[in-house]
C-alpha cells in the first residue's frame, strides 16, 4: 500500500472512466481525482487542482494528456507542495503552429457542425488500431465523448489554447519529473516525448508498447506498473 497522496488529472473530454482500469491495479491509501470535466477555464482547472491539496502537504501529481499540462502548471506554481510529477501522453513543449491551426479549425467546425465521437475518423486519432473494436477502449472513449458533449470539448480546447513551452521551467524545478509515452501515440508522439525527457534532469521515460494515446485504457497493467515503480522510488 502506498500511503502518500496521489492526485490524478484526466485529459480533454475525459472523466474518471479513463483512470478506472489503472486504479484497479494500484494500491493507494490516498487516491485523489481532479474533475477537470467540470472546468470551463484554465483558472477553474488550476483551482480544482488546488482544492484537492491540503495545507503543508506534498502530493504526487499524475497528469494525462491535457491533465499533464494542468499538473505541470500547478506544480510549477506550487513547487513546495509537489513530491513528484508524472506526465502521461503529454508533450511539455507547448503547441506548435500547425497544432494551433488545427485547433482553430476544430473550434470553427464544432461551433457550426455536429460532434460525432463514435465515428471511426474521431476514434482513430486516439486509439491504437488493435483496440478500435474493443468496448473497454474505443467504447469508453466514445461514451465519454457523448456524455460530456461538444460543450465540454469546446471549453477544454479554449481553456488550454495556447500552451506555452514548459520544458525549461520543468528542467529547473526542485521536484523530479517522470514521463510515460506510448509507442504509437499520434497526439504526443513517442519520439518527441523521448527527446523532451532527455532534456529534463534525472527524468525517467517509461515506454508503453503497442498502445496509442489512450494507453490508460489500452494497457492499464503496463501503465499501473510504471506508476507503481515511479511512486515507490519517489519516496
Amino acid at each position: 500500500m502506498f500511503n502518500e497522496p496521489v492526485l490524478f488529472l484526466p485529459g480533454t473530454l475525459c472523466d474518471e472512466r479513463v483512470w478506472l482500469p489503472v486504479w484497479k491495479q494500484l494500491s493507494l491509501a490516498q487516491r485523489r481525482y481532479v474533475p477537470l470535466q467540470w472546468a470551463t477555464s484554465l483558472d477553474d482547472m488550476l483551482a480544482l487542482t488546488a482544492d484537492r491539496v491540503l495545507p503543508d502537504e506534498k502530493v504526487h501529481l499524475v497528469g494525462y494528456s491535457m491533465g499533464g499540462y494542468i499538473a505541470s502548471k500547478w506544480a510549477l506554481q506550487n513547487p513546495s507542495s509537489v513530491a513528484s510529477l508524472t506526465l502521461i501522453g503529454y508533450n511539455p513543449q507547448g503547441l506548435g503552429v500547425e497544432e494551433l491551426k488545427r485547433r482553430k479549425q476544430l473550434l470553427t467546425f464544432l461551433k457550426n457542425g455536429p460532434f460525432t465521437p463514435r465515428s471511426a475518423k474521431y476514434l482513430q486519432k486516439f486509439v491504437h488500431p488493435d483496440a478500435l473494436s474493443r468496448d473497454d477502449v474505443a467504447g469508453v472513449v466514445a461514451d465519454m465523448g457523448e456524455d460530456l458533449g461538444k460543450g465540454t470539448l469546446l471549453a477544454h480546447t479554449h481553456a488550454t489554447t495556447p500552451r506555452e513551452d514548459l520544458v525549461a521551467d520543468l528542467r529547473n524545478a526542485p521536484f523530479r519529473t517522470h514521463m510515460l509515452a506510448a509507442k504509437q501515440d499520434m497526439i504526443a508522439p513517442f519520439e518527441v516525448v523521448s527527446a523532451v525527457a532527455a532534456q529534463l534532469n534525472d527524468c525517467t521515460l517509461y515506454p508503453i508498447e503497442n498502445a496509442g494515446h489512450m494507453m490508460l485504457l489500452e494497457k492499464p497493467a503496463d501503465t499501473a506498473s510504471a506508476l507503481q515503480h515511479i511512486l515507490h522510488k519517489s519516496v
